[in-house]
Parts: C-alpha cells; structure tokens; sequence
C-alpha cells in the first residue's frame, strides 16, 4: 500500500525545506507537548515551527518535506562506526560545536543548551545529539513516544511474563494491531519489555522531564535529555557531515540510521497476543435475518498530507505510513510469532471487517494524534523499522573464513577449521540450500595456553515468501567454551536442526536454553550489516567485533 504513494509533507511545512536540527520541548496548559523544530528553505530562509510530539518519528534531521514514504536515502557524509565504551561518552551543549559544524546560525541562540554526546573514535570526534539517539532506539511510532512523555512506563504499551526460556508479551489495545504482524516491531517490544535497562531507560525520558522542565511564559519547558541504555561497542551506521579545513576530522551526526549489536533477552522463543486479533467464524444466517447487500468498496485512504493539528477520529481504524529506514539489529535474531488468535462469531448478515485499514476518499489528511470520539479525518501510524541488509556475500561460509584468517593473522592465534554438512533432523527441508546440504563452519581457537573458544557458523540462503519475494536467512555466529571440543558443537547442531512443534520452536534457531545448559561462557554475534558499508568495510567490522568476544571470553 504504501509503495503507491509518491511523497507525504506536514501541513504548515513550505515545500523543499530540510529539517536541520530539533530544539526545545514546550507545554501549555490547553496543548499537548511540541517540539520546536528548525528548518532551512532555499527560497525563505531559515524557519522555525512548532510540531506535535506525535510527529517525532518522522522527523529526522537531514529530512527534506515533502519526503518519500518508501525510502530514505542518506544524505552527505555516511559511515559506520564501532562506539567505545560508553563511560568515554562526553555529554556537551550544542555551543560547544565547532564553528563549521554550526547551522541554523539566526536561530542558534534558541538551541545552545540542546544537549550532544562528544564520542572520540581514533583521530576522529563525533557529535551526536541525544535526541536523535532517543528516535532511533525508542520513537518508532506516536503510541511509543505518547507512553515515554506521558506515562514513563511501558504499562500503556502492553505486559510481558517469561517461563522456561519462553515469553509472552499481550499488546495494548490502542497498539495498532498491525504491528503484530511485523517482525520488526515484534523485535522491539521483545527488547523493550524484557530487558530491565532498557524499560529504564525509556523511563528517563518521562523522569527528566518532571526533574527539569521549567515554568516560563505560561509554558512548561524542556531540554531534550534521557539516560540511553548501555551501547557500548554497538555499531550505528550514520548521516551527517564534517567540518571543514582544520575541522575535517569532526563528525555531526545527522541521523542514526541503524544500530547493530543490541544485546537480546534469553529467550528461546515469545509470542505476541492482542485483544482484537481476532479469527472470525462465520455462521448460517436464520430465517428471520433480514439480507444485506455487500458493502461498496471505496478507494483506499492515500494521505499525502500529515496535519499536527488535527485531532483525528479515534473510532476509525489506522492508516501505515513510511517515513523512514531505522534497524535495531540484535546479537541474536529473536524467534518471535503470533499466538493463536481469539475465535469471535461473525453476526449474520455482517461482512467482516478483516482490513485494519480504514477506507477514506483519497483526498483526506491524514494526523498521527491521538484520537477522540469527537475528532475527524483519519488517523496515520509510522512504520519506520525495517529487517536488517545483511551484507550480500557469494559464500557466507567462505566470508566466514575471510574472517578467521584475518583474526590468525592481526593476533596471532591459532586456529583449526572444519567444514561438515548440517544434521539431518526433525526440520523438514531446512537442512538443504537448494538441492544439496547445508554447511557448518567449526573452529576451535586457542586464544593462550589455558583458554580454547569454539564457534560455530551456519551457511545461510534466502527463501521465498507467500507474496513471491525473497527474504534473507539471519542467524548469528555462535562462540562459547566448553570442556570438550568434540562432542558439545554436535550436539548443538542437533539442538539447531531440530523443530519442537509442542514449544513451537523452530529448526534454524539457536536454542538459547540448551546452549545455555552445555556451555560454560556463550556470545553471540550479529552478521554484518549492510546499511552503508562495502564488503571489506564490512570484513574487518566483522573482525573488530569478533576479536572483542574472543578477548572477552
């Protein structure tokens, strides 16, 4: 649906103007939150509007409105980076900056105390403001960012219980219910809910606002700040630009476009529930049933305006709009579904509404606000995550082996490589890639005298979906110790290529418990992701990062 649609502006927001910067927060009594936000057109000069929070995933700094609702290209200056520690992160003001960093100069005075993380890396120092960090962990649509400001719980969001390395989350009933069907959301609310730092740090956000926002000129104000959760050593690919002449080696972080490494709960498997998921069940119709014709269909809604105005009807259903590519990439894929929908008896005579979409002329603008009983026009929902671009290799095995000759080489190490064919269990055809069997990578690394780490790697492919498009396998690299280095990989390879249709537990997963009870230290890592990088950018991140578990073992 949405790829149908050429480009979407926010109403208020002259044509061609780039968002440069977002600065203060402000409340009045009347209004909900706004963001004041900073743009640049070529024909008017600098502006500065004030936008409803509900808008925040949609505004990324570097954006031009109107804006593609499928892509998001980035925008000058793009890299990927390893981040340190997070104990070196320096938080500064945005006068700190230096001068050819500085933009929005007529209005720079408004946002000076905005808040920035100053990250060396090597000879270069990366400027990145805190609340770009906050829409590409947290703001991923105007539910998420109304339960951060407004409540500082994820109560509003949905509860999640765990038992025997299986997870339940039951989603809230204003969550869209689409998002049950996205992996990547699933992904996100798994994180989100089951890991405690994380819960806390979206807390922060609500915290710090009623620790630090101040009374002035009948408005309640805010500088944006929160407490991010630990990234240290995660990877985020970026847009931005750097300075210039004796500045050249400092980076401003535009955008965040993806961020990869983020620690996943210990959980072999969740499943997601919603209180209108519902399989209807139709019945045959009684004698004294009067018949109804079938509905006219009406032309989908095609918003290509959002109004941060408008309160939109609450009694209507959604409209998806994309407005951004952001990727949360885990050390371990989640093995996330559906649970077993609720039956409901369809009334006679009714159709069922099975569509979340709500049909609208195409001419309506379309709000991401809350809704009400009294408001009007439709209401829109962000869908900005996106699965990973895992980086294309012609043998993923092979790249694998790239990768172990390099850490022989940088450290020294010795290492012993076998190469076999996965087990044959209870996983249908998943133990195939195409016609002939699926490989296993085993190394045994001696990293000194006294400690060996063992990894495992699976061959990867990519299988067709119902709608007759490919999606890429996605398993993460294995390293763990153990007594022996014969047996244990076995058995975990077993464990990999056997289905438990009784857990629901799929073949082609690891299965975190069992790994968990055979070993005596496992880390799991992601594989490269594709964002901006090329192939031997890619290779030695790969490399990077592996060699850190290894030491770290």
């Amino acid at each position: 649906m949405t790829e149908n649609i050429d480009e979407i502006s926010i109403r208020g927001i002259p044509r061609e103007s780039k968002l440069l910067i977002l600065g203060d927060w402000y409340q009045t009594a009347r209004d909900e939150w706004k963001v004041v936000c900073y743009f640049h057109n070529n024909k008017l000069g600098y502006l500065r509007r004030a936008l409803p929070i509900d808008l925040l995933p949609a505004l990324i700094p570097g954006v031009v409105f109107p804006r593609s609702s499928t892509e998001n290209k980035a925008q000058g200056w793009t890299e990927t980076i390893k981040l340190p520690s997070q104990a070196h992160w320096n938080k500064q003001t945005f006068k700190d900056l230096p001068a050819s960093l500085q933009r929005a100069n007529k209005f720079s005075a408004q946002f000076e105390n905005g808040l920035l993380y100053r990250v060396e890396i090597a000879s270069k120092v990366y400027w990145l403001p805190v609340s770009e960090l906050a829409r590409m962990l947290f703001f991923h649509s105007s539910e998420v960012v109304r339960a951060a400001v407004n409540d500082g719980n994820t109560w509003q969001l949905g509860k999640a219980w765990s038992e025997n390395w299986i997870g339940k989350i039951e989603l809230s009933s204003h969550i869209p219910l689409r998002y049950i069907n996205s992996l990547q959301y699933r992904k996100f609310f798994t994180w989100l809910l089951f890991d405690s730092a994380v819960e806390d740090s979206f807390a922060s956000i609500y915290r710090d606002i009623n620790q630090k926002s101040k009374f002035e000129n009948d408005a309640c104000r805010w500088t944006f700040d929160f407490s991010p959760p630990d990234l240290s050593h995660c990877e985020i690919s970026l847009a931005g630009f750097t300075g210039r002449l004796e500045e050249e080696n400092q980076v401003f972080i535009r955008e965040v476009r993806a961020i990869s490494g983020l620690k996943s709960p210990d959980l072999d498997i969740v499943y997601f529930s919603h209180p209108d998921d519902y399989k209807w069940l139709e019945r045959k119709p009684d004698e004294n049933d009067d018949p109804q014709p079938p509905p006219k269909g009406k032309p989908p809604v095609n918003p290509r305006e959002l109004d941060p105005d408008n309160t939109p009807d609450s009694r209507k259903k959604r409209y998806s709009v994309k407005l951004g590519r952001s990727g949360l990439n885990f050390d371990v894929e989640l093995d996330t579904k559906r649970s077993p929908r609720h039956a409901k008896i369809l009334p006679p005579t009714d159709q069922p509404n099975l569509e979340e979409l709500e049909e609208q002329t195409p001419e309506e603008v379309a709000s991401l606000q809350q809704g009400s009983d009294s408001g009007k026009g439709p209401r829109a929902s962000v869908d900005n995550l996106d699965p990973p671009e895992l980086i294309e290799s012609p043998e993923k095995i092979v790249f694998f082996q790239a990768m172990l000759q390099e850490l022989q080489a940088q450290y020294a190490w010795d290492i012993k490589v076998q190469i076999g064919d996965v087990p044959k269990k209870r996983c249908r055809t998943q133990h195939l890639v195409g016609d002939r069997p699926r490989q296993y990578c085993f190394a045994v690394i001696r990293r000194d005298e006294s400690t060996v780490i063992q990894v495992l790697e699976i061959e990867l492919t990519s299988k067709a979906k119902k709608d007759g498009t490919k999606e890429s396998e996605s398993l993460s690299t294995l390293f763990f110790r153990c007594s022996d280095t014969a047996t244990t990989y076995q058995s975990i390879l077993d464990e990999l290529m056997t289905s438990y249709k009784d857990e629901g537990l799929n073949a082609m997963t690891w299965k975190k418990q069992y790994i968990s009870s055979v070993t005596k230290i496992r880390k799991y890592l992601g594989h490269p992701e594709n964002k901006i990088k090329s192939e031997q950018d890619a290779l030695a991140s790969w490399v990077a990062r592996a060699a850190e578990i290894v030491l770290g073992m």
